[in-house]
């Protein structure tokens, strides 16, 4: 990179695309970001891309004195996001998303027509509704034959963004590795046998390309429209978890990633793949590597409370003051929550939220006291059913919007034998590592 460069690093997720620039010495200089909202109706949650695209020209237009000076595009996703598309790239329809249980039924048509075993065996993951985009897809040639019909490509948001941008299809390991029809476990392509069984062609899915590798270079309209240079070359990128986990410096076997946000999720990289029914396996960005992880509901919990239970709380006042005082209390309830209000993503069934152990006596913070309680059980869970196969790191590399001050010391508490560091914008520094390797290695 010359004098003055920078890189542009996106993070272009669920409910928000944040953009950061870093200069020639990758120090984040900048940073910006639009918000929006994904859609809900029953068991449907998804988001139209154009949606995420407009987010990210809105972006653009923030960050017009810098984008001439940009040299390089360094991008993550969210994920599992399905999107069909025509042969020009534009969605036939709306984005499913990870938290969408529509398809709980053709995953459990999928799990048996190929085998609990195959599955974890080739694809790493069982095909859960939402978490496995398999599932949306078979929903699609299901119940929207048109759209599966007409659509040129099936791939994830970030198959969509580099085909606006660059103008090829391609979709990276990370994204691949939650569709159900990749071959996680051998880091390998997609299975072929598994799309003959599915009768889902295997032209319309993207090619896989490495993370750490440029897939095209930005379009004359699309510099038009950004005030970027065309020509500069645009990476393949990762999923936002695991750019996350490179930012973290989650890089070897045993160490640690917890993203406190929306979601609660803990993420633990492996040098071999060990499928688990009750968890999920992707591949890292950094090849010979992979990340078991499991997610659950937390800030969408926390807030639903806030809404049901608190409703004479701003949120200031409820995360700020009200969830501090609890979580710094040494407290213990009978109460116990079961973290399912948008299901269970390591489940065939249609789980459902509940508390259980209501006396008389409870009160409301006991049963806030148990969301909390119930999401931490689920990170417990995970940490010692891998620790019985590899040796854990001593600490926990904790981000995300959630990670209070109140929340680090709760957690210090619970989880007394690591070494809790926290670490900000992980997703952004996630993808200047990616840019740096590829620039230092000229890939």
């Amino acid at each position: 990179m010359k004098q003055g460069a920078y890189v542009l690093a996106l993070d272009m997720g669920t409910s928000s695309t944040k953009a950061g620039l870093f200069d020639r010495d990758f120090n984040l200089v900048l940073t910006d970001k639009v918000d929006y909202e994904y859609e809900t109706e029953g068991m449907k949650v998804e988001i139209h891309p154009e949606k995420i695209w407009k987010a990210f020209l809105q972006v653009m237009e923030r960050l017009k004195d810098y984008a001439p000076k940009i040299d390089l595009i360094a991008p993550c996703f969210l994920s599992p996001s399905l999107i069909p598309m025509d042969e020009s790239g534009n969605a036939l329809y709306p984005s499913i998303l990870h938290w969408d249980r529509r398809s709980a039924e053709q995953g459990r048509r999928a799990l048996a027509l190929i085998g609990r075993d195959r599955f974890l065996r080739l694809a790493g993951n069982l095909p859960y509704p939402g978490g496995i985009s398999l599932t949306g897809l078979l929903w699609l040639k299901e119940k929207e034959k048109a759209v599966f019909k007409k659509a040129a490509m099936f791939g994830h948001m970030n198959t969509f963004f580099i085909k606006r941008v660059t103008g090829q299809w391609a979709i990276d390991p990370t994204n691949a590795s939650l569709t159900g029809l990749y071959h996680t476990v051998a880091y390998g392509d997609w299975i072929e046998a598994f799309c003959e069984a599915f009768e889902i062609p295997m032209e319309k899915l993207p090619p896989v390309v490495p993370c750490l590798k440029v897939v095209g270079s930005v379009s004359q309209e699309v510099a038009r429209m950004t005030g970027l240079r065309s020509g500069i070359p645009v990476l393949m990128g990762s999923n936002d978890t695991s750019s996350a986990a490179l930012g973290a410096g989650v890089l070897e076997s045993g160490h640690i990633l917890n993203i406190t946000g929306s979601g609660e999720l803990l993420a633990i990289c492996l040098d071999r793949p060990i499928p688990d029914e009750k968890y999920y396996l992707r591949t890292h960005p950094l090849p010979g590597r992979w990340l078991l992880f499991n997610l659950t509901l937390a800030g969408f919990a926390l807030e639903w409370f806030r809404l049901q239970f608190c409703r004479e709380m701003d949120e200031k006042e409820f995360y700020n003051t009200y969830v501090s005082e609890i979580l710094r209390e040494e407290r213990k309830t009978s109460v116990r929550f079961h973290p399912y209000l948008a299901g269970d993503r390591t489940s065939l069934k249609q789980k459902r939220g509940a508390f259980s152990g209501l006396t008389l006596a409870t009160t409301r913070e006991d049963c806030l006291f148990a969301i909390l309680e119930a999401v931490t059980g689920r990170t417990q869970g995970l940490l010692k059913k891998v620790r019985e196969k590899i040796a854990l790191d001593r600490v926990i590399h904790l981000t995300g919007g959630a990670a209070t001050s109140a929340l680090l010391d709760y957690k210090r508490r619970k989880f007394s034998e690591f070494e809790i560091v926290v670490k900000e914008d992980c997703t952004l520094h996630g993808c200047a590592f990616m840019a740096r390797r590829v620039l230092e290695e000229g890939a």
